[in-house]
């Protein structure tokens, strides 16, 4: 996993914002072609007044039809013996930035991986990085 440091602070419940990044994170690895390693890059980048959190991978993909019907609650779009999972992990997600004030999205092309996005508020320290969110990431995947 590559995380482009540093993370720019946001304003978010922190054990919230964990269980967001770990579901994505827990999907990244899991969705991948048969035979290949998963890669996720973490980044941040300012937007007015708020940031953008990218978690992107090298994975199975998603196609455009599709991208909405995934954060809604039990919807799979692979049989379960092919890829395990309860279909409730982007619900959560979905669920959890709006509690917390934010939006999440992605860009995905079926064999191209796919990019979610988190855009939450930024935190009160502007254009600081956030000592915190830095200490996110990986404590989520040791």
């Amino acid at each position: 996993m590559e995380i482009e440091r540093p993370l720019l602070g946001v304003y978010a419940n922190l054990s919230t914002l964990k269980q967001v990044l770990s579901n994505l994170i827990t999907n990244a690895l899991k969705f991948v072609e048969e035979g290949s390693s998963p890669r996720i890059r973490i980044r941040t980048e300012q937007r007015d007044g708020s940031v953008r959190v990218w978690v992107e991978d090298n994975g199975i993909g998603i196609a455009q039809e599709h991208q909405d019907k995934i954060f809604g609650l039990f919807e799979r779009l692979h049989n379960a013996n092919h890829y395990p999972g309860t279909g409730v992990g982007l619900a959560i997600v979905r669920k959890a930035m709006e509690r917390m004030g934010g939006r999440v999205g992605l860009i995905s092309k079926p064999g191209q991986g796919s990019r979610f996005w988190l855009e939450l508020p930024s935190s009160p320290q502007e254009n600081t990085p956030s000592e915190q969110a830095l200490e996110v990431v990986p404590a989520l995947v040791s």
